[in-house]
């Protein structure tokens, strides 16, 4: 794997939006026996998650946060170089939802925008992206939106899914700061895996077709489409269990640090049970593990972030150097090693 140091950057601010809409996966999701319900819940620790009505999108989510943080950090919208849109629920198929961005924020039309589709691994991919624009391109300032509205890609009765996925949307402003500690990142890609989380038809490989929406019990006993979001559960949870603990394992071998020697693990929420399962195989212990599943739920793209600014109030307020990891659909995973250095936050953004 390939590892790439970035200088002289430096993250001033992340904010996150949340649905109000809050669905209580005991009370909401009858389809079920309770007790079914509940050993679900204690397996996967999501004992509710937010979800959006038809009209909200994931860019919404995002603009909030955003217009947020700006306000917050005193930036003019003007001065931004960049916007990525990181997503795998885009507004339309084309153009990409990073154009419709930077018109609703004010950026000029000199910034450059762009959409990444990569899921559960998106945060990490964008923040990859945003600091190459800023160390390699000679950007100054970057704007990241990071969030998915899942709950739109889920059949609502598909109990793979529906107890496990929610929504959300953040911004994280990057800009070059003489000085500033060292951002290392590392990325990982695995396509021969990629059916193990996907949405098998309604694109152009597969188009939608009257086939392709019927609602029937597939062999995994979830309920849903072929234009529904696809999960191998079992699959899912030894790729993180193997393949990102043992990425996460020889960096850490490699940078000759221990859990001692990082103050807080970000991982992916995934969920509660796997998370944990990584952690203790890290030898971190369960204070220095941030959580915001039991809140939110798994909220792909957006779930770092917004762990971050769900936990905040615990962080110290300075050089607090944080092990980050994004890993999921492609499948694809990540690894950043980062100071957050008196970053801007304020509570969840509920719209």
């Amino acid at each position: 794997m390939a590892k790439s140091i970035f200088k002289n950057i430096k993250i001033r601010g992340i904010a996150a939006a949340v649905p109000k809409n809050k669905v209580d996966c005991i009370r909401d999701h009858e389809f079920l026996p309770e007790g079914e319900r509940r050993k679900i819940v204690e397996l996967t620790g999501v004992p509710e998650y937010r979800k959006t009505p038809p009209e909200i999108c994931s860019s919404d989510l995002c603009e909030v946060s955003a217009k947020a943080l700006l306000k917050g950090l005193d930036v003019d919208p003007a001065s931004i170089d960049a916007v990525i849109f990181s997503t795998m629920t885009p507004d339309y198929k084309a153009p990409s939802t990073a154009c419709i961005l930077q018109h609703k924020l004010g950026a000029p039309i000199s910034s450059v925008a762009f959409d990444i589709n990569m899921g559960c691994s998106g945060y990490v991919v964008g923040l990859f992206n945003a600091c190459a624009l800023i160390q390699g391109a000679g950007l100054k300032r970057v704007l990241l939106l990071s969030g998915d509205t899942q709950t739109k890609l889920c059949y609502e009765k598909d109990k793979n899914v529906v107890f496990l996925l929610g929504d959300g949307g953040t911004a994280t402003l990057l800009e070059a700061v003489e000085s500033s500690d060292d951002i290392k990142i590392e990325l990982m890609t695995d396509g021969s895996r990629f059916q193990n989380l996907y949405v098998p038809a309604g694109g152009c490989r597969r188009p939608s077709t009257a086939s392709s929406r019927e609602i029937k019990i597939e062999n995994d006993g979830g309920l849903r489409s072929e234009e529904h979001l696809y999960m191998n559960g079992m699959e899912i949870f030894k790729f993180s269990a193997t393949d990102v603990v043992k990425s996460l394992q020889g960096y850490m071998e490699s940078e000759k640090i221990s859990s001692e020697g990082i103050d807080y693990l970000i991982l992916h929420q995934a969920n509660k049970f796997m998370n944990d399962k990584i952690a203790k195989k890290l030898k971190f212990s369960p204070e220095k593990v941030l959580y915001s599943i039991n809140k939110y739920g798994n909220t792909a793209a957006a779930s770092i972030p917004l762990t971050i600014v769900h936990n905040f109030g615990r962080m110290d307020a300075k050089k607090t150097r944080c092990l980050l990891s994004g890993f999921g659909v492609g499948l694809s995973w990540g690894i950043v090693d980062i100071v957050l250095d008196s970053i801007y936050s304020l509570p969840v953004i509920e719209i």
